[in-house]
């Protein structure tokens, strides 16, 4: 595959943004198998953001000759003070996030965070260096990371987490760290720290992030692109905002039918963002079922089509959510079958 080529495979929906387009050609020219990686906390129970989107971009990756890693953020974790700050609890939760990225990502390397630290005393020697050279105010900016804001009470484990981040880049030999929108902040963070101490050259790249399925929060005019990113986000924590990678099918429907989708209006519709950044790219896609008196079945293997029909009316909100809830269903029921005797068990790892 030329290059051109795999920069429009890495470039290609749900990828919103790459620092810079220039450096990631030349980093294809110089180098034949750059290194990936995105960093996941285990915050709560894995949705169809966090595996089937992610994955979708993390296996685009694969195929245009990246070699992509997952880690799993277990001490990220315990510093945020998510899942308890329970060690045995996010360790086990850990395990059950490696299976799913296992099968959805079966040609990625998966690492626990815990395990890339143990008895290595240059990470930790780095990782002092990293945070000589941040003030406060300058790890401040990226709380968002955390989900968390300026205004929010913090413990001080909450400035070490973004430094540490930082720090897993380089020991991890990245060339392509990879994230939501919302974590571009401290992308950049460690773009200009690694300059300023001559480490490294990075291309951070950041996917669109499946906004909540909810109304969308009113944001106020001074807000950052990443603010409101964070603020539209799925939530793990809120109900109605998501749907669980083990959904049952009728938690899908239940879900979708509550969608927030009004009548002809695209902007900021979460029920057409999934389709257009999830549903279609994965399946290539959406297929909608109705009568014949109300139009017949239609495909739609274009977003553009869709959103035509949809903001022209010729297109129902409710023939739209059924025929999305219809696709995710199909998608997640072989996963959610893996883990039919284990249901409870994992359900109960992340409840609060």
């Amino acid at each position: 595959m030329d290059v051109e080529s795999r920069m429009l495979l890495i470039k290609s929906e749900p990828l919103e943004e790459v620092v810079t387009d220039d450096e990631l050609r030349q980093l294809l020219e110089t180098k034949s198998r750059p290194k990936h990686y995105i960093g996941l906390e285990i915050s709560g129970m894995p949705h169809i953001g966090t595996i089937l989107a992610n994955g979708k971009k993390i296996n685009d990756l694969h195929k245009a000759g990246i070699e992509t890693q997952v880690l799993l953020a277990d001490w990220h974790t315990m510093a945020n003070n998510k899942l308890g700050g329970d060690w045995e609890r996010i360790i086990r939760a850990s395990k059950f996030y490696r299976e799913l990225f296992s099968i959805f990502c079966p040609d990625t390397k998966i690492i626990l965070g815990s395990d890339l630290y143990k008895n290595n005393d240059d990470y930790w020697k780095t990782l002092i260096q990293l945070a000589r050279r941040t003030t406060m105010a300058r790890a401040t900016r990226t709380l968002i990371i955390q989900g968390r804001s300026e205004k929010d009470v913090l413990h001080v484990s909450q400035y070490i987490y973004p430094i540490m981040q930082v720090n897993d880049i380089n020991a991890l030999d990245v060339d392509i760290p990879h994230a939501g929108m919302d974590q571009r902040k401290v992308h950049m963070l460690a773009k200009e720290l690694f300059k300023e101490m001559k480490m490294r050259r990075i291309v951070p790249i950041h996917h669109h992030l499946l906004p909540s399925l909810s109304e969308p929060p009113k944001t106020t005019d001074s807000a950052t692109k990443e603010e409101i990113v964070a603020a539209m986000k799925m939530s793990k924590s809120k109900v109605g905002s998501s749907i669980p990678i083990i959904a049952e099918d009728e938690e899908i429907a239940r879900t979708m039918k509550s969608a927030w989708c009004p009548a002809g209006v695209a902007e900021r519709n979460p029920v057409l963002e999934l389709c257009r950044y999830l549903i279609i790219p994965l399946e290539g896609e959406l297929r909608v079922e109705r009568s014949s008196e109300h139009g017949g079945d239609v495909e739609y293997s274009s977003y553009k089509e869709l959103e035509e029909d949809f903001v022209s009316k010729k297109l129902h909100p409710v023939d739209l959510k059924n025929a999305a809830a219809a696709s995710l269903i199909k998608r997640i029921a072989p996963i959610r079958k893996r883990f039919e005797s284990r249901k409870g068990e994992i359900a109960g790892l992340f409840q609060p």
